[in-house]
């Protein structure tokens, strides 16, 4: 069954995340080319079978690095780079991406969340609630921010299950409808809580 999305602000540059889509695309493309070659089967190729066409993380960032070096200020490509590097396993060589992109683009909600995002991945705890706080506070009606706050409160080692359960609280009352707000109601599930009806959506 398909959900929708959560609601909240795209932003006024919504098109890096298309750019990171069909990169990571790529990606996967690459990978799976690599397995099976174009036109053939994992049985046995044919003498017609073409070459398989690779997309490596590493070609796609030292193209994106290129195109960077000769514009610094584009932040667009910078975000994908960002999202190449978190990705791939690159955590921490995203983070001065993204903290340049953010330079760039202070009041970016969802740039703020996607970093953020990969902070709390990496377990930087701190910059993580730094990053996710300022995007609630840009964005106050994304779900998705409600959750991952939600995330950090449950996994960081000083954790407030409270506070936890109170975010994927928010969570459900900004979209119940939405794949995060499912999420939460398993994430309350288990920390022992029940979800209440959403009475203040977008809170």
């Amino acid at each position: 069954m398909s959900k929708r999305a959560p609601r909240g602000r795209t932003g006024p540059n919504a098109a890096f995340v298309i750019m990171a889509i069909v990169v990571v695309a790529l990606m996967i493309g690459g990978t799976l080319a690599a397995i099976l070659p174009i036109g053939g089967s994992s049985d046995g190729g044919s003498a017609n079978d073409q070459p398989a066409i690779q997309v490596t993380p590493g070609a796609e960032v030292a193209k994106l690095e290129t195109q960077v070096a000769a514009n610094p200020n584009d932040a667009d490509t910078i975000v994908v780079l960002s999202e190449v590097l978190a990705n791939s396993g690159r955590l921490s060589e995203s983070y001065q991406w993204y903290d340049r992109a953010v330079t760039l683009r202070p009041e970016d909600a969802a740039l703020r969340l996607a970093f953020g995002r990969a902070l709390l991945r990496g377990e930087q705890w701190f910059d993580a609630e730094l990053q996710l706080t300022r995007a609630d506070e840009l964005d106050p009606a994304n779900a998705t921010t409600a959750f991952y706050l939600g995330q950090l409160a449950e996994q960081r080692p000083d954790g407030d299950l409270a506070l936890a359960r109170d975010w994927y609280q928010r969570t459900i009352d900004r979209d119940p409808e939405s794949f995060v707000a499912g999420q939460a109601r398993s994430r309350l599930a288990e920390l022992g809580g029940s979800a209440t009806p959403s009475a203040t959506p977008g809170t």
